[in-house]
């Protein structure tokens, strides 16, 4: 087993953990925060959340800050403050690992890591990309090194090498992105999902990727289903969900308890 593949498993205490986000509501000064979501209720519903991923036998938690769409690079004190709170509250009912990432920005993702204890981190660490949010740009020289200035390196660092809703400008596969990334960066892992949240990565993709760096800890970002989870697994080391296991499958809503029961059973079988 690779340095990367033992680390991995010292992470999440499993090879192939199943792991559910913790998706806040929009937070104050986003456009789509509402007035009437205090803090308090934002606590509330997320260690809702937490004990029924728990209960349901979910091996890994990641906070989420999805509903501050559209995404900033960097984000405001604003955001980062709200989210500490309240991602600091509903950790201390979490016992199984937990990570955060806080969209698009890795240096308030390894910050907010810091300060709420989190294992592991998703984030972007490197790369080029135009679309639906603007245009994003990450130098893994700089944010590796504030990781380092800030005491975080037992943080984990999970990337992604492809464009959420957009395009990257590096012009490479994947696979050459990847295997450049691993030589060069000190990340955990990658992760790769589809073009969007709630959309799966292809089967065979992932099935390349991880016959290219069996080495390497290839997690599913998105879009694992009951329906293809027990054919995307076997060929990853792990998978991030949050979509379906939502009441009636809508990201916005609390955790179902009966899908993510039923996502468990599907993945591990």
């Amino acid at each position: 087993m690779s340095s990367l593949m033992e680390k991995h498993l010292e992470t999440f205490g499993v090879p192939k953990p199943v792991i559910g986000c913790l998706h806040m509501q929009a937070l104050p000064g986003t456009p789509y925060a509402d007035d009437g979501m205090t803090l308090e209720e934002q606590i509330r519903r997320l260690k809702q959340d937490a004990r029924v991923l728990q209960d349901a036998g979910f091996d890994a938690l990641v906070f989420a800050n999805e509903g501050d769409r559209p995404y900033l690079t960097p984000v405001g004190p604003e955001t980062v403050a709200s989210y500490v709170r309240i991602a600091t509250e509903v950790a201390s009912e979490i016992h199984v690992p937990f990570g955060c990432g806080v969209l698009i920005d890795p240096i308030a993702t390894l910050a907010v890591a810091k300060a709420i204890g989190a294992k592991f981190v998703r984030t972007y660490v490197s790369g080029s990309f135009e679309g639906l949010f603007g245009s994003q740009k990450f130098n893994p020289g700089e944010i590796f090194r504030y990781q380092r200035r800030i005491g975080a390196d037992d943080v984990r660092v999970y990337t992604y090498f492809e464009a959420h809703a957009g395009t990257c400008l590096d012009t490479r596969s994947s696979e050459e992105m990847l295997e450049a990334g691993v030589a060069n960066m000190p990340i955990a892992g990658a992760l790769f999902g589809g073009a969007h949240a709630g959309l799966p990565p292809e089967e065979s993709h992932i099935v390349h990727l991880k016959e290219r760096f069996p080495e390497v800890p290839i997690i599913i970002g998105s879009g694992g289903r009951v329906d293809n989870i027990g054919d995307l697994l076997p060929h990853a080391d792990g998978v991030i969900v949050g979509t379906s296991i939502k009441r009636d499958g809508v990201l916005w809503n609390n955790v179902d308890a009966n899908r993510a029961q039923a996502f468990i059973k599907a993945a591990k079988g």
